[in-house]
């Protein structure tokens, strides 16, 4: 029986991350305040704190793969996503910073597992011939909660305080395991692997993998530097510049998908790039605050077609059985390329300047287009199914 884009496990499992996503991004810019403002925590264990989600996201994302593709990929994310649940009513119960970061560790374990576990799941219920639409559609849970979230928490923290704040958090995510289990089909036995570090990745998303550790650097310092640049410069609209950027990502994703369904593989990759080290530059050299917008936009809709289109590339070479590595693997990219961008422009900030850094990024973009040029695409093309 042919597979629907929209069946009913596929609408399940996005309702479920975009749920996830919505919680997620509405405690990044509020756990900093909570923990700051209502426990007075010092500034370097708040540092800490924020730290330990990451590094621990690091650390599980390839035993995520191992597990959803040797257990019940189903299971694993409804349990993840309840822990996940769970830790949200734990924040306000937290009251050390020893306690703090255990919480958070955990959080992030869990969100590396459950986010790792409803990818494969999403690429899994849609038709292999629709590939690229199912995977841009799922992908758009995560703009829209980037958009959604930190408008929500914020409001939340302002209104009700840290215990409303995370009791709606606890509720919203809820919602995300409701989700989850509603996506369950009927369970194929699974022949497990022995479990080694061979196992862990998927050597065939290697190459468009190692390809997006230098796209997610300057992914990264835009995210997490961009408000800090818009501050240096005296731009007032780092708000609007974050939902333009939301925006164009989402309004990419509606496209791109379709395009590579139509084997325009390839072309969106290179356009993707194309754009990516236009907005770098343009917004290395935004002079007032219009110029700051356009640079979003433009890297909005690089960023827009590059993520997914290579995500449903990596999920279109690997059997079924296989995405949950292959997709480890490629994520595993994109938290190495965030977490390591992010600590080498740290410790560069006070020798260099981030807008002659976000320059400089282009020549990244140029690293990884060589290597899709001369590696990637045609291993892809080698490669998929």
């Amino acid at each position: 029986m042919q597979k629907e884009l929209w069946s009913k496990e596929f609408i399940a499992i996005t309702s479920s991350t975009l749920f996830s996503s919505w919680a997620h991004f509405a405690l990044l810019p509020t756990l900093p305040l909570y923990l700051l403002e209502t426990l007075k925590f010092s500034s370097s264990s708040v540092g800490l704190i924020i730290a330990a989600f990451s590094v621990s996201v690091i650390l599980v994302r390839l035993i995520a793969g191992y597990l959803a593709d040797n257990y019940n990929r189903y299971a694993v994310s409804v349990i993840s996503l309840a822990v996940i649940t769970v830790s949200y009513g734990a924040y306000p119960l937290a009251c050390t910073v020893s306690g703090m970061i255990l919480i958070r560790f955990l959080h992030g374990i869990m969100f590396g597992i459950s986010s790792t576990s409803n990818v494969t799941i999403a690429a899994n219920t849609v038709p292999p011939s629709q590939m690229g639409q199912g995977i841009g559609v799922y992908a758009l849970t995560i703009p829209v909660g980037m958009t959604l979230g930190p408008v929500f928490g914020l409001e939340l923290l302002e209104r009700h305080g840290p215990k409303g704040m995370f009791y709606a958090l606890l509720g919203i995510s809820f919602l995300s395991v409701l989700g989850a289990f509603c996506a369950r089909t009927p369970s194929k036995e699974v022949a497990r692997k022995r479990f080694s570090l061979p196992s862990l990745f998927h050597k065939k998303a290697f190459p468009i993998s190692f390809c997006m550790f230098f796209i997610m650097i300057a992914y990264g310092a835009i995210i997490v530097f961009v408000s800090i640049y818009a501050t240096q410069k005296g731009f007032p609209n780092v708000g609007m510049f974050f939902v333009l950027f939301a925006i164009t990502i989402i309004v990419s994703r509606l496209f791109a998908g379709r395009l590579f369904d139509k084997g325009h593989v390839s072309q969106l990759i290179l356009a993707g790039l194309a754009l990516i080290a236009a907005g770098m530059l343009w917004l290395g050299y935004a002079m007032d605050p219009a110029h700051f917008l356009i640079a979003g936009m433009i890297n909005g809709f690089g960023f827009g077609i590059l993520m997914p289109t290579c995500q449903a590339a990596v999920n279109s070479m690997v059997r079924s059985g296989e995405r949950g590595a292959a997709n480890s693997t490629y994520l595993f990219s994109y938290d190495l390329g965030i977490g390591a961008g992010s600590l080498v422009i740290g410790f560069l900030l006070d020798k260099v300047s981030l807008e002659a850094m976000y320059r400089y990024s282009v020549f990244l973009i140029l690293i990884a287009a060589g290597i899709f040029v001369f590696m990637a695409i045609p291993h892809y093309s080698r490669n998929r199914s």
